[in-house]
Protein backbone atom coordinates (compact mmCIF):
# COMPACT_ATOMS: atom_id res chain seq x y z
CA UNK A 1 0.00 0.00 0.00
CA UNK A 2 1.46 3.45 -0.84
CA UNK A 3 -1.80 5.72 -0.88
CA UNK A 4 -4.55 6.16 1.66
CA UNK A 5 -7.67 8.24 1.21
CA UNK A 6 -9.94 8.25 3.86
CA UNK A 7 -11.12 11.58 3.88
CA UNK A 8 -15.00 12.65 5.46
CA UNK A 9 -15.30 9.60 6.97
CA UNK A 10 -15.25 10.78 10.88
CA UNK A 11 -12.46 8.43 11.97
CA UNK A 12 -11.74 10.31 15.17
CA UNK A 13 -8.72 9.77 17.13
CA UNK A 14 -9.54 5.91 17.94
CA UNK A 15 -9.66 5.94 14.19
CA UNK A 16 -6.05 7.66 13.16
CA UNK A 17 -4.75 5.39 15.86
CA UNK A 18 -5.92 2.59 13.92
CA UNK A 19 -4.63 4.11 10.74
CA UNK A 20 -0.99 4.75 12.48
CA UNK A 21 -0.66 1.05 13.95
CA UNK A 22 -1.16 -0.24 10.26
CA UNK A 23 1.37 3.10 9.03
CA UNK A 24 3.75 2.03 11.05
CA UNK A 25 4.23 -1.63 9.54
CA UNK A 26 4.47 0.09 6.15
CA UNK A 27 8.04 0.89 4.94
CA UNK A 28 6.35 3.20 1.90
CA UNK A 29 3.40 5.45 1.65
CA UNK A 30 3.15 8.35 -0.46
CA UNK A 31 0.22 9.74 0.14
CA UNK A 32 -2.34 10.37 2.95
CA UNK A 33 -5.16 11.95 2.99
CA UNK A 34 -7.52 11.89 6.25
CA UNK A 35 -9.15 15.28 6.02
CA UNK A 36 -12.28 16.44 7.80
CA UNK A 37 -12.31 13.61 9.99
CA UNK A 38 -11.79 15.20 13.52
CA UNK A 39 -8.80 13.59 14.94
CA UNK A 40 -8.09 16.01 16.82
CA UNK A 41 -4.73 16.52 18.77
CA UNK A 42 -4.84 12.92 19.98
CA UNK A 43 -5.09 11.21 16.67
CA UNK A 44 -2.42 13.67 15.45
CA UNK A 45 0.15 12.51 17.81
CA UNK A 46 -0.55 8.86 16.91
CA UNK A 47 -0.04 10.13 13.51
CA UNK A 48 3.22 11.87 13.74
CA UNK A 49 4.68 8.79 15.56
CA UNK A 50 3.74 6.62 13.07
CA UNK A 51 5.05 8.58 10.13
CA UNK A 52 8.12 9.67 11.58
CA UNK A 53 10.60 7.59 9.59
CA UNK A 54 8.10 7.91 6.62
CA UNK A 55 10.45 9.49 4.11
CA UNK A 56 9.27 8.91 0.98
CA UNK A 57 5.74 10.93 1.65
CA UNK A 58 4.35 13.29 -0.95
CA UNK A 59 1.28 14.37 0.45
CA UNK A 60 0.14 14.64 3.62
CA UNK A 61 -3.65 16.15 3.65
CA UNK A 62 -5.24 16.66 7.53
CA UNK A 63 -7.25 19.54 6.83
CA UNK A 64 -10.10 20.30 8.82
CA UNK A 65 -9.27 18.04 12.07
CA UNK A 66 -8.69 20.17 15.15
CA UNK A 67 -5.26 19.31 15.49
CA UNK A 68 -3.99 22.10 17.07
CA UNK A 69 -0.62 23.31 18.24
CA UNK A 70 0.47 19.73 19.88
CA UNK A 71 -0.52 17.74 16.90
CA UNK A 72 1.54 19.80 14.66
CA UNK A 73 4.63 19.41 17.17
CA UNK A 74 3.93 15.64 17.20
CA UNK A 75 4.41 15.44 13.16
CA UNK A 76 7.03 17.93 12.94
CA UNK A 77 9.77 15.43 12.46
CA UNK A 78 7.85 13.95 9.98
CA UNK A 79 8.35 16.76 7.73
CA UNK A 80 11.73 17.67 8.94
CA UNK A 81 12.49 13.70 7.47
CA UNK A 82 10.53 13.66 4.50
CA UNK A 83 12.88 14.73 1.48
CA UNK A 84 9.93 13.65 -1.11
CA UNK A 85 7.36 15.84 0.52
CA UNK A 86 5.17 17.88 -1.96
CA UNK A 87 1.92 18.76 -0.71
CA UNK A 88 0.67 19.45 2.57
CA UNK A 89 -2.63 20.42 3.54
CA UNK A 90 -3.12 21.87 7.24
CA UNK A 91 -6.04 24.32 6.43
CA UNK A 92 -8.70 24.09 9.39
CA UNK A 93 -7.05 22.91 12.28
CA UNK A 94 -5.95 26.03 14.39
CA UNK A 95 -2.40 25.62 14.77
CA UNK A 96 -1.90 29.11 15.42
CA UNK A 97 1.09 31.21 14.50
CA UNK A 98 3.82 28.77 16.67
CA UNK A 99 2.43 26.31 14.60
CA UNK A 100 3.62 27.52 10.82
CA UNK A 101 6.48 28.57 12.49
CA UNK A 102 6.92 24.52 13.14
CA UNK A 103 5.81 23.53 10.28
CA UNK A 104 7.73 26.36 8.06
CA UNK A 105 11.03 25.50 9.97
CA UNK A 106 11.02 21.85 9.08
CA UNK A 107 10.14 21.76 5.64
Amino acid sequence: MRELWLSNNFIGPGGAKAVSKVLANKKYITELSLSTNGIFTEGAVALGLALKDKKYLEVFNIKKNEVGLAGIKAMEECFALSKTLKEVNLSGNQITDAGVEIVISSL
